[in-house]
């Protein structure tokens, strides 16, 4: 894993490994092209991060297998690590546990000055355990269940959102969150449940 390599170069070589060892695997399913890549983990310090994206920045530049970049669980330093660099290819997206349970205050806010989607990933797991009868209330005024009250919070929030269901009813459900806005007051109580 290249997140425990430190330094510049052999974080580089260890990235730059586990992209092509990504690509050969899935070039055996005839995968060669890829829309978009994460670097899910950053190194210890800016150097190692610095170094990561190097490698991820090649596949993009130079081999041309993949049209985005994008990373997960990047704090603002990690990011500035990134942009410190104005010739660097800005991340399009940084995936972060951002919901209605987990929200802390300026998370959006370092991510979009920096021109950065966030998005949510597993944005309902720890909200429905805890919050699931209070959005539920609220989803009855629109006609949307708990889940797409919570999903909805997000968008409104700013950001984005990736869920995954073994059940296409679900999968559905949670695509169907655009034909409503919440409150403002509704925002706000919502906002304030994890407070």
């Amino acid at each position: 894993m290249s997140n425990r390599v430190n330094g510049e170069d052999a974080a580089y070589k260890k990235t730059k490994q586990g992209c092509l060892e990504n690509m050969q695997a899935m070039s055996v399913g005839g995968i060669d092209h890829l829309d978009m890549i994460m670097l899910d983990y950053p190194g210890p310090n800016a150097e190692s991060v610095v170094g990561q994206w190097k490698a991820f920045e090649e596949m993009k530049t130079s081999d041309k297998t993949v049209d985005d970049l994008a990373v997960s669980n990047f704090s603002p330093g990690q990011l500035d690590a990134i942009l410190s660099n104005p010739e660097a290819t800005k991340p399009t997206v940084n995936q972060l546990p951002f919901s209605v349970a987990n929200h802390p205050e300026g998370m959006i806010e370092y991510n979009t000055k920096r021109g950065i989607l966030v998005q949510s990933w597993s944005p309902l797991s720890r909200v429905l355990p805890r919050y699931g009868t209070q959005l539920a209330e609220i989803g009855k005024r629109h006609g949307k269940t708990a889940a797409q009250v919570g999903l909805r919070w997000i968008i409104q929030n700013g950001a984005a959102f990736s869920t995954q269901s073994k059940s296409k009813k679900h999968f559905e459900e949670d695509l169907d969150v655009f034909d409503f806005t919440l409150s403002d007051d509704e925002m706000a109580k919502i906002t304030s449940l994890a407070a």
